[in-house]
């Protein structure tokens, strides 16, 4: 989607900026441990120019990502294995919060079931195959049949993170990851969807009650 709005716009070809960001040699240049720099390109305001080089965009972008992470307390200082993790993380905590204030607590019941060995359940991951590697359009609704899909990124399948990010996470979602406060939520559900609020529940039988608790869903 990136590499769309920048050819969209003028500054480089596609094509080109997505080869970049899968590049081994430019990947091995920031010490990224995936297959491509996504999780890396920071999400912010750029000003470019037309014409530039796919690199330099894309280095920008990573610069950038390294620039802000010093920002939070306990990111900057990871090793590359570790920060791909709380990247990977992180990337999920950014599709799954809408109001600023929950972030921390969705990444504490991701924390606490890949502690515990349980699934994630993320509808973000579902929607990630849907519509990034099977390029259909986003769903109204992530279905039964959806969560049956075989990825690795489907964390209805597997447990654990998947092999990669699945956005660009911004600074809440990589703080609330690193910064997470100690709950015992294993469950999130949304009872408000116009604000984007969710009620955090302990065990299965108050995650089934809170679905009572919808208001605007």
């Amino acid at each position: 989607k990136i590499a769309e709005l920048l050819s969209e716009k003028g500054v480089c070809e596609a094509e080109k900026f997505v080869q970049t960001c899968k590049s081994s040699d430019f990947c091995k240049k920031y010490n990224i441990p995936g297959e491509s720099c996504e999780g890396y390109l920071f999400p912010d305001t750029y000003f470019l120019t037309a014409g530039m080089s796919s690199a330099d965009v894309a280095a920008l972008m990573v610069d950038n990502f390294y620039e802000k992470i010093k920002t939070v307390p306990g990111l900057a200082e990871k090793n590359a294995e570790d920060l791909y993790y709380t990247v990977r993380l992180a990337s999920i905590v950014e599709r799954e919060y809408r109001v600023e204030d929950e972030a921390p607590l969705i990444a504490s019941v991701f924390k606490n079931r890949l502690r515990n060995n349980i699934g994630l359940y993320s509808c973000a991951t579902i929607v990630y195959i849907l519509t990034e590697i099977e390029g259909r359009p986003h769903p109204d609704k992530v279905l039964i049949e959806d969560t049956k899909i075989d990825s690795p990124y489907n964390t209805y399948k597997w447990a654990g993170l998947p092999p990669g990010p699945i956005s660009n996470p911004g600074l809440i979602a990589l703080d609330a990851t690193v910064n997470t406060p100690v709950t015992n939520y294993y469950f999130f559900q949304i009872v408000d969807a116009d604000e984007g609020r969710h009620v955090f529940t302990s065990t299965f039988d108050e995650h089934k009650a809170s679905h009572n608790l919808s208001t605007k869903n």
